[in-house]
């Protein structure tokens, strides 16, 4: 076992993940997002959104935990406000300016005048500022909310403490390169917003369960174990590893086919095919820095060209959140 276990010891990860799993349990109902007639964001702007933020956290080398609280603010946002279209980009970068003061070594964070030219969102300085006095505004300013991403690192060290001879069979893999591995898939996961209508931790617990059935026939065992640690009921825990399993699946299947139409025209097709996890290695490389960096141990850029947002963006949909909130007060005072 590596430094992994000398970084986290058992009594530490527990405190953990009891931690988290409270602040879980006090938002619990409240989020999940519901895409319907009343949201003006779709499912794909949202998805769209959120693989950008994706894409920035590793072209920022921020940790994968930054990524993911990032998400899951602007997922919070989204949920709790009716976010109009144009506003979704500034939004977005937003909270992932957020995410990282909160979660990033100061030495790690670009200065903002940088942050906001190398992400090309669109926004200026004054423009980010404003946004997130509006967030942290919306969210009562509780934004150290448990991600996904959390409970994977938490779940995952309970594994390699309690139970290290599974990572043995796996070559001379690592604790934190098997992790990045893991990772690397739940980053995909939250770009898609089919794993909104589950806890963030039944979304970690459901890909580790997966990544358990690969790797020892005891599994289903084991996950009861860690079902008991995290209060994850089984019919949530099949349904979220199902779509996550269809999810995965489809993504390397379209990645296959998009392998196979670039090199047909040059290469003859190998019966072979190697397994392609979807994600740059500069991207992984990113995960696996950033996995490092959390446990003590020893980039993609997005050129997309997005329409500019206006300047006073903030304040506008500030006074449209205003307006619903008169909006509701006066017809409630209608119907009494």
């Amino acid at each position: 076992m590596d430094r992994l276990s000398s970084g986290l010891d058992a009594r530490r990860v527990m405190h953990m993940l009891s931690s988290n799993l409270d602040k879980e349990r006090q938002l619990q109902g409240r989020t999940n997002i519901r895409f319907c007639c009343n949201q003006a964001i779709t499912e794909q702007q949202r998805d769209e959104a959120a693989t950008w933020l994706t894409h920035l956290a590793a072209q920022f080398q921020f940790l994968p935990e930054t990524c993911g609280l990032a998400v899951l603010l602007m997922d919070r946002v989204l949920q709790l406000v009716k976010v109009q279209a144009k506003y979704l980009q500034c939004v977005a970068v937003t909270c992932l300016y957020i995410a990282a003061k909160s979660l990033e070594e100061d030495e790690n964070i670009p200065p903002t005048p940088d942050f906001v030219r190398t992400s090309r969102c669109g926004c200026s300085f004054s423009e980010i500022s404003r946004m997130e006095m509006v967030i942290l505004s919306k969210l009562n300013w509780n934004i150290r909310l448990p991600s996904a991403v959390d409970f994977l690192h938490t779940i995952h060290a309970v594994v390699v403490l309690h139970y290290p001879h599974l990572l043995s069979s796996q070559s001379d893999t690592s604790p934190s390169e098997h992790l990045t591995v893991v990772m690397r898939q739940l980053l995909r996961c939250l770009t898609w917003h089919g794993v909104l209508r589950f806890r963030p931790s039944t979304v970690a617990l459901a890909l580790i369960s997966l990544e358990l059935e690969q790797i020892t026939p005891g599994w289903l065992r084991l996950v009861h174990v860690l079902q008991r640690m995290t209060n994850v009921g089984s019919e949530q825990l099949m349904l979220c590893r199902e779509e996550i399993a269809g999810f995965l699946g489809q993504q390397l299947i379209t990645m296959h086919a998009h392998r196979s139409r670039k090199s047909s025209s040059s290469a003859p097709s190998s019966k072979k095919r190697k397994v392609d996890h979807s994600v740059a290695p500069s991207e992984e490389d990113n995960i696996y820095d950033g996995i490092k960096r959390l446990y003590n141990e020893d980039t993609v850029s997005i050129t997309t060209d997005k329409p500019s947002l206006r300047t006073s963006c903030s304040l506008e949909m500030h006074q449209d959140f205003e307006e619903n909130t008169k909006l509701k007060s006066q017809t409630t005072l209608l119907v009494n």
